[in-house]
């Protein structure tokens, strides 16, 4: 019987990967059941592996470059280097010890590893890559209830390793925050808030990190309600891609509503307030935390 992390599901990576094999087929003028029978698949398979309903192993998509006579080098490596991340995602699914992640959140993870800039709006909690170990097992405690000691740890490690991996890599990342965000306790009254703050205020104003305060009056921006991300990434991927909060998933959106969300990102940048004064709230709300926690 296979294992839960060999089913066969529908992904970003996989459609994105079908989509193009499909368009070398038909760009060479070969029939789905003549490519189906130089693969010995049936012809059935290769439709659902081309519409991103089955992973493409990777001995199969080599064997289709080859049959489409894909040679340039930069392609076939792109191509290849997505049939292994369609199969899977050995960071995320090789540790027994981590839950099931649902299908969209691994291709978040995903996005999240590729992308040259990353913009993040947080109207309720600190966004994830700028969360605090402390700040990160609270949530995880609240959101996925009930929770083991050893998933918990799960969490926090591989939330290390994300920002690890940003830290060494090329990605910028810009978010809007929310100025209620600053005042909402995470694991408990005081709980994990006081550090948050002197991260945030930390990480604020570096080369890699750029972050807005979107004060309280600021006027209402329409659609704006909940978290959501959007991915700018490299070629030969769309440009962008953004991805909006479900309960223990995420909803991924690609081609006009992508570029809608990007859209409404710099409507919410253009409203916060200015870099200093964004700086000046977060080392505010920092000193009189820090102050209520030790009286």
């Amino acid at each position: 019987m296979p294992s839960r992390r060999d089913r066969d599901v529908s992904s970003l990576r996989s459609r994105w990967l079908g989509g193009r094999l499909r368009e070398l087929r038909e760009d060479r003028g070969l029939t789905l059941k003549y490519a189906a029978s130089y693969l010995g698949v049936d012809y059935a398979e290769l439709a659902h592996l081309e519409h991103g309903r089955r992973v493409f192993q990777f001995d199969k998509v080599a064997a289709l470059l080859d049959l489409y006579g894909v040679l340039d080098r930069v392609e076939r490596d792109h191509l290849l280097g997505l049939a292994r991340f369609v199969f899977r995602l050995p960071q995320w699914q090789d540790d027994f010890a981590g839950p099931d992640l649902d299908v969209s959140m691994l291709d978040f993870l995903w996005l999240e590893s590729i992308a040259q800039q990353i913009s993040c709006y947080g109207p309720v909690l600190v966004p994830p890559l700028l969360r605090t170990a402390e700040y990160a097992e609270a949530v995880v405690r609240r959101e996925c209830e009930p929770v083991s000691d050893t998933q918990l740890g799960w969490w926090v490690r591989t939330h290390r390793e994300r920002q690890q991996a940003l830290d060494g890599g090329v990605t910028r990342v810009r978010t809007v925050l929310a100025e209620s965000v600053f005042r909402r306790p995470v694991g408990g009254p005081a709980g994990t808030l006081p550090g948050q703050l002197e991260h945030l205020a930390k990480l604020d104003g570096g080369d890699r990190v750029q972050m807005r305060v979107l004060p309280a009056e600021a006027a209402y921006v329409p659609w704006a309600d909940g978290w959501f991300t959007v991915f700018g990434l490299p070629e030969p991927y769309p440009r962008q891609v953004a991805c909006t909060g479900q309960q223990r998933s995420v909803a991924i959106h690609e081609g006009p509503v992508a570029e809608q969300y990007a859209a409404l990102f710099d409507q919410l940048w253009g409203a916060a307030l200015g870099p200093a004064e964004s700086a000046a709230v977060i080392g505010r709300r920092a000193y009189d935390v820090a102050i209520d926690s030790t009286s």
